[in-house]
């Protein structure tokens, strides 16, 4: 469980623009990760791709610091790990 604390801040609206770029970079960076992974099972009889395979495949490809770009790489197998470990625990179910 994640707890979470709203904290106000203010900023520029320049600041505030770049933050919502930063997001929309994630999030495509994300939508990459689940292409390259698929591409890569189709090509491998199944197998996952593994974090350095995928953090070669996004290298330099994005206008962030590459450690953000790796952030997100990790996020992305952490969840399918996760995903992977629920569904062998009987809790994956769709609705």
């Amino acid at each position: 469980m994640y707890r979470t604390v709203k904290i106000p801040f203010q900023t520029s609206k320049k600041d505030i623009d770049r933050l919502f770029e930063c997001n929309r970079i994630s999030a495509q960076i994300w939508n990459d990760c689940l292409v390259i992974a698929k591409n890569y099972a189709l090509k491998n009889n199944g197998k996952w791709i593994n974090q350095t395979e995928l953090q070669k495949q996004t290298k330099g490809k994005y206008p962030i610091h590459s450690q953000s770009i790796q952030a997100v790489c990790h996020k992305y197998l952490n969840a399918r790990d996760s995903a992977k470990k629920a569904k062998q625990k009987g809790l994956y179910k769709l609705q």
